[in-house]
């Protein structure tokens, strides 16, 4: 692929689960509070819906824009945010991971609401989708 050429979402894609398999042999064996489950909720989300949105993490959360975000190679612009991420933690009972599906967009206000908690990360990919209609935007930016 040309250096500069813009990413496909096969490739934003891909790089997000090589990323989220690094992230989780990282923290896996440690007594962190993020949980090594970051690669589970990525290929639940890209076997979804939201495979047609360009995927990205901040921290521990799983957040979409509609193209290239403005640090991919060849992107145009910083694009449409989805106004709805996952995010994942020790928070559960006995401190396993949990996913928190949120509505809205992170850091603006007003802040983001909690949807829900889950352990599973199919359901919490659901909600996500559920989330999708309620902000005006199909299952395709």
């Amino acid at each position: 692929m040309e250096t500069n050429a813009p990413w496909t979402l096969a490739v934003a894609w891909d790089w997000m689960e090589e990323s989220a398999r690094s992230a989780d042999a990282a923290v896996q064996g440690t007594n962190s509070w993020v949980p090594p489950v970051a690669e589970e909720l990525v290929l639940a989300a890209r076997a979804s819906m939201l495979s047609q949105w360009y995927p990205f993490t901040s921290h521990n959360y799983l957040r979409f824009v509609d193209g290239p975000a403005f640090w991919m190679p060849g992107a145009q612009g910083d694009g449409n945010e989805m106004a709805g991420s996952v995010s994942f933690d020790t928070g559960g009972p006995e401190s396993s991971p949990v996913f928190r599906v949120w509505s809205g967009l992170l850091l603006r206000k007003p802040d983001p609401v909690l949807v829900l908690a889950t352990p599973n990360a199919a359901e919490a990919v659901d909600a996500l989708l559920g989330l999708l209609p309620a902000h005006d935007v199909e299952s395709r930016p």
